[in-house]
């Protein structure tokens, strides 16, 4: 009997069930420690059946030291932008096709694919917080700007409760948050960020964001993209969250802003199934955490 969890929503509940099964029929793992988690026995996270087995080896090279909350919750989004994301360094050609489909802007190449980046060197040259992108590819463009793209990923999660550290932040202590919005442009005049310290379900949309530009600001970056990726039936981001934070935007935020489902993204990735690198890696995907098989 699957294991069930009041406080879940529809999705949720949905995505708990799959990854439930996921464990037993196909990892044959039968660890029953703490449900209603869904978590592998620490013998198989550690050797990372978490992570595509297709690329498993080249994701593990770059997790470094075995993490339980990354290796171990197969629930939660941690681990999902390495089995995104991460094979694509091995497809250079195909990387650079998909991200600049991603975000409309012609790659000639794809310079680096980061997982958990928040720039480089003094973060107080950035937000001086701790916000970062699940993903982030640094890439050039055919007249050899830089361009970066900052992910965020979901999967059954939708927002977050308020820090104490947070909401100073927002109140006014990281005079940054007020000058990276002002001086981005992405949003509206009328926005007040205060607003931020209620609208829980935005305000990490927002950080993100606005970290993005901080890269441009300090010059890693000439063109800068944030790209938010979700289920389409996690319904809290598809019909509520991202729209609204939408209308928050001018016509400049609403073009550095895109988002993409997985349904999407695992499309883009299916035109070239030819090969069966990517025809086995988009199958997984789709099984893993759509149930399509």
């Amino acid at each position: 009997m699957r294991k069930e969890y009041k406080p879940d929503d529809k999705f949720k509940r949905w995505a708990r069930a799959l990854q439930f099964a996921y464990r037993e029929d196909v990892l044959k793992d039968f660890n029953e420690y703490r449900a209603p988690q869904v978590l592998l026995s620490e013998e198989n996270a550690k050797r990372g059946l978490i992570f595509y087995d297709g690329f498993r080896d080249l994701i593990l090279s770059k997790v470094g030291n075995v993490a339980t909350q990354l290796t171990a919750n197969m629930l939660r989004s941690e681990h999902i932008p390495y089995n995104l994301f991460t094979p694509l360094e091995t497809m250079p050609k195909i990387a650079a096709d998909i991200f600049s489909k991603m975000i409309g802007v012609p790659i000639k190449q794809i310079k680096s694919i980061e997982i958990e980046y928040a720039g480089t060197g003094d973060k107080s040259m950035y937000l001086n917080d701790r916000t970062s992108f699940d993903a982030f590819v640094s890439y050039v463009t055919p007249d050899d700007k830089n361009g970066g793209i900052g992910i965020e990923v979901k999967y059954t999660e939708n927002e977050y409760p308020l820090g104490d550290k947070e909401g100073k932040d927002i109140a006014g202590d990281n005079h940054l948050y007020r000058d990276m919005t002002v001086e981005s442009g992405y949003f509206k005049p009328s926005l007040d960020i205060s607003m931020f310290l209620t609208a829980h379900h935005l305000r990490q949309i927002w950080r993100n964001h606005i970290l993005g530009y901080s890269m441009k600001h300090k010059g890693d970056v000439d063109i800068i993209h944030h790209v938010h990726i979700y289920p389409e039936h996690n319904e809290h981001f598809h019909k509520y969250a991202l729209p609204e934070y939408r209308k928050l935007l001018t016509e400049k935020g609403n073009e550095s802003f895109k988002t993409i489902t997985y349904e999407n993204y695992f499309d883009m990735l299916d035109c070239y199934r030819d090969k069966v690198e990517v025809s086995n890696w988009v199958k997984y995907l789709r099984k893993r955490y759509l149930g399509i098989d």
